[in-house]
């Protein structure tokens, strides 16, 4: 012990009159927060959980937090350290803690760890924080993915589903998550605002995903080639096995069973025979000859349906027409309410709207009318929100509130309309909140897609936090944020356009957005409320600091806590202040919206690049892959930056001697050359130090290259002394 922890323990001796615990169960039963208590036993974590460690003893766990870090003690608590600490019993976020408020840590030496406590996802629980426990069979929705820091991920075992969350500080954080069945051991903890459920576990690095499985994914199954009554699901495994793909309507599959892929890592299957505009169910199976295998989890798959597929854009700011490439970007300025209005009323069967704030007069009127043409409508808000809307709505309309107070909650804003009619389905999505301030004052953007598949894949995520597919909620079944699972379909394609579509908290919508702005080869521009995820800052960041993108963007909040703005402004990025009147309330971001050839993109939605919209919100994503959409928007940011008064120049593409695909790539590119006179040259690969890691001669003006032998990352394409080009490696 040093002199400081002595004189600390002395203090406290004299100066409070303790009562003995007699082990850390008796303390979280019998002592209350504000109560100084000294608790013993051996340390389960470490700095993967940051400062905070958690002490265990035969009878409970509890977590440990010295504030800042642990430099005012002996030495830092590591994994199998006997430990006594005296503090203060306080509350964090429903996590019962000691600290910070330490005035003694004893250590003893190292001791036996416990053995984890095997349990069901379902059993985490106030009775086991703070505990090391064991999962066993888990497998992961978002396998495949890679881990970021400060996100929560969904697991699976026996049937049901737990949350666990990785701090930025974890060595899981780049690591991609795994395809295999694991157990998985971690530390029960709990993060919620109300002191009610949030519990989730705390794996502590790559040590605690323990592989049990005989073969492994490698990928996840991924969806391509969508018609209207086919797709192709493929998969890779570790090792060869036969595959078959188990397919329905239903989670219960049962349908059918598709042909066999005998022994070989690579599976391709073809489902043919299916019907448009609809979700299927379905489940790689692998098995070896031993009859030992693998099976993915059941996800859900979209046929293109045979809806019109516009899709509508509009703006409630001003847009700059001048940079148009054909249609001209839409400002409704004060009618958006009045469009949104004549939408809402030409639904002739159902509405399901969730509105995280509404107060709209004009939208009142529209969604009564809607309710007397006999349109059924279901309604699903945050409680926290005033929605003094909802009292001036038709009796008929049947709503249902989250009350949970955790974070913003429902923070959703979208309207599905008619889902089980092909031709008169749509979805409305986007920024805006149901409020005349948003409508009417605040910069938003909404966009309406004309399409049934979409419809129903929104339907389902309505259904899930509804509780039931019928008129009326189900409380009990109910599901919001962290609760809620993956079980809507990712792809689709809408008017021949590919269109991605996510839900928060479940599908890692972080990683996706982090994902695509790291594959921009000409143009990123944004324009958020807000920014404070760390990751997404990072990858601005990196972007600019590439040889062919300088982002730019705009945002409105920026003195929040952990925004991003001082550091992307130190970092060169130029990326401006919305300090004018009405709020920007975007949450979008266009990628090479003037590279046709390059994949443009628009990312829009509810969700706004915070942890707290990864993690704990009910918030919608679409990524419209089409370059008619990322010009209107590109028309409306560019009336964000007349608006600040921002000059822009616009640069006049160059072309490149060659272009590489698929970008992002896995184990295989192809080259194919703008000139076929230039076969011969050579190409290379440079990774981010500008070194040389990969080079070959072109010989023909399509040329196929094998990269599997190159790490995942950002490299560097430069064919003879063209123009370089920015390739990922997955």
């Amino acid at each position: 012990m040093n002199l400081k922890t002595t004189l600390a323990a002395a203090a406290v001796l004299c100066s409070v009159n303790l009562t003995a615990q007699e082990n850390i169960l008796d303390m979280r039963e019998n002592y209350n927060i504000g109560q100084t208590v000294t608790v013993s036993g051996v340390v389960t974590s470490d700095d993967n959980l940051g400062s905070v460690r958690y002490l265990q003893d035969a009878t409970a766990g509890i977590a440990l937090y010295p504030g800042e870090d642990w430099s005012s003690w002996e030495a830092t608590p590591q994994i199998g350290d006997s430990l006594s600490v005296t503090g203060t019993i306080t509350e964090y976020n429903g996590l019962l803690e000691v600290g910070p408020d330490l005035v003694a840590v004893n250590f003893f030496g190292q001791v036996t760890l416990p053995e984890p406590l095997e349990i069901t996802p379902a059993q985490m629980g106030e009775n086991l924080e703070g505990q090391l426990v064991r999962v066993n069979g888990v497998t992961f929705p978002l396998a495949g993915t890679v881990i970021a820091g400060n996100s929560s991920f969904d697991f699976t075992s026996s049937g049901e589903t737990g949350v666990f969350y990785v701090r930025t500080s974890n060595t899981l954080v780049g690591e991609q998550l795994s395809g295999c069945e694991v157990d998985l051991l971690g530390i029960v903890s709990q993060y919620t605002f109300d002191g009610t459920g949030g519990y989730q576990l705390l794996p502590r690095g790559p040590v605690d995903l323990v592989p049990v499985s005989a073969v492994c994914f490698t990928s996840p199954v991924s969806q391509t080639n969508l018609e209207t009554t086919s797709f192709t699901l493929s998969w890779e495994t570790d090792i060869a096995c036969d595959g078959v793909i188990e397919y329905g309507m239903t989670e219960e599959l049962g349908l059918a069973t598709s042909a066999l892929q005998s022994n070989t890592t690579n599976h391709v299957v073809n489902l043919e025979g299916l019907t448009p505009g609809s979700i299927y169910y379905a489940r790689a199976v692998c098995t070896l000859e031993d009859g030992s295998g693998a099976t993915s989890i059941i996800r859900s798959y979209a046929t293109v349906s045979e809806s019109s597929g516009d899709m509508h854009v509009y703006f409630n700011g001003s847009v700059d027409h001048s940079v148009a490439t054909d249609e001209l970007a839409v400002s409704l300025g004060t009618d958006m309410n009045d469009t949104i209005a004549a939408w809402i009323t030409s639904a002739q069967h159902t509405l399901d709207v969730a509105a995280y704030n509404f107060n709209d007069q004009t939208l009142q009127a529209a969604f009564n009318t809607a309710a007397a043409n006999g349109v059924e409508i279901r309604w699903i808000y945050e409680g926290q929100n005033a929605n003094i809307g909802l009292n001036s709505l038709d009796a008929s309309i049947v709503t249902h509130p989250r009350n949970d107070n955790e974070g913003s909650g429902m923070h959703n804003k979208f309207i599905i309309a008619d889902a089980e009619y092909t031709d008169l389905a749509f979805v409305l999505t986007g920024s805006t909140n149901l409020t005349t301030g948003n409508l009417v004052s605040d910069l938003n953007n909404a966009i309406i897609f004309e399409d049934q598949s979409l419809a129903r894949a929104y339907k389902l995520e309505f259904e899930e936090m509804w509780g039931s597919d019928g008129p009326t909620p189900d409380a009990g079944n109910s599901k919001f944020g962290p609760d809620k699972t993956w079980n809507t379909p990712v792809n689709f394609v809408i008017g021949g356009s590919p269109v991605e579509l996510y839900f928060s908290p479940s599908d890692g919508t972080n990683a996706v957005i982090q994902s695509h702005i790291e594959a921009a080869n000409a143009d990123f521009e944004f324009a958020l409320l807000t920014l404070t995820r760390d990751d997404l800052g990072d990858a601005i960041v990196e972007l600019n600091q590439s040889f062919f993108v300088s982002p730019i963007g705009a945002i409105e909040q920026i003195n929040t806590t952990g925004s991003e703005y001082d550091y992307l402004v130190e970092n060169s990025v130029e990326v401006y202040h919305h300090d004018i009147s009405n709020d920007l309330h975007h949450k979008y971001c266009i990628i090479d919206h003037s590279e046709v050839d390059s994949d443009p993109i628009v990312i829009t939605g509810s969700h706004n690049w915070s942890s707290t919209a990864e993690n704990v919100n009910d918030e919608n994503t679409v990524i419209v892959h089409d370059a008619r959409i990322a010009n209107l928007y590109h028309q409306e940011f560019q009336g964000i930056l007349n608006a600040l008064e921002v000059a822009v120049t616009e640069v006049e593409n160059q072309e490149t001697a060659c272009s590489v695909f698929p970008n992002p790539a896995q184990g295989t590119i192809t080259v194919q050359l703008s000139d076929s006179e230039a076969t011969g040259g050579w190409l290379k690969l440079l990774d981010s130090s500008g070194r040389a890691v990969f080079e070959s001669q072109i010989l023909t003006p399509t040329h196929q290259l094998s990269v599997a032998h190159l790490s995942a990352g950002i490299y560097l394409v430069k064919f003879e002394d063209s123009l370089p080009t920015r390739l990922i490696i997955q």
